[in-house]
């Protein structure tokens, strides 16, 4: 039942945007986040990968619903550049119908790692792992470099975000390379970017190693 509800979440919300009103070209821009974000995303973490083309991705399981537009445009993104993607975990997040007990667990965390040893990066749309202190020295210091995406929703799916202060203290200890965030970060004035790189500035930030 939870898997049809999330299925039809995508069509119910463009259902609603179109009876309030919304022109197609403003459904797309509503949506352009998730694609934005997807791409961005990809392009990161295929950068991160270098020579090794297979990106491993830590995803929600069935009870989460479908894959969301955000993991959609980035398998896409990755397609067409010659990379592939490769589930490492699909996680059991908890109940979806209540958000304060879902997450990540820790051990889920270190097991999507270990699997992916050979991996050029790993991708979680699962959130950060919960209580990562914990994994003490399971984690591999070489594993490959993990991206977090940490935003309130994933297009129609909920996502997961998490405390920026936990985030920090993840990507300083070297257990993530970046969490993105929700919240829209300046571009240098110097640059001149696309429609969805201006689109990723306006709603995302990016959370990395202090320097």
């Amino acid at each position: 039942m939870k898997r049809e509800c999330f299925s039809k979440a995508g069509t119910i919300l463009v259902l609603m945007l179109v009876l309030n009103g919304c022109t197609s070209k403003k459904i797309q821009v509503l949506l352009e986040p998730s694609v934005a974000l997807g791409t961005v995303l990809a392009e990161e973490a295929m950068q991160a990968a270098g020579p090794k083309k297979q990106i491993a991705i830590i995803t929600p399981d069935a009870n989460w619903g479908p894959s969301s537009t955000v993991e959609q445009t980035f398998r896409s993104v990755l397609q067409q550049k010659g990379y592939s993607a490769v589930t490492a975990k699909s996680a059991n997040l908890g109940d979806p119908m209540h958000m304060s007990t879902v997450g990540l667990m820790a051990p889920d965390f270190a097991e999507a790692l270990e699997k992916s040893a050979d991996a050029g990066a790993v991708v979680s749309f699962a959130g950060a792992p919960q209580f990562w202190q914990s994994l003490g020295g399971r984690l591999n210091a070489s594993h490959p470099p993990v991206f977090v995406v940490a935003t309130a929703m994933l297009g129609a799916v909920p996502g997961l975000p998490a405390d920026h202060g936990q985030l920090q203290g993840m990507a300083n200890a070297g257990v993530i390379q970046v969490a993105i965030v929700d919240g829209g970060e300046p571009l240098p004035a110097e640059t001149k970017p696309s429609e969805l790189h201006s689109a990723f500035a306006q709603n995302f930030s990016q959370i990395r190693k202090a320097q």
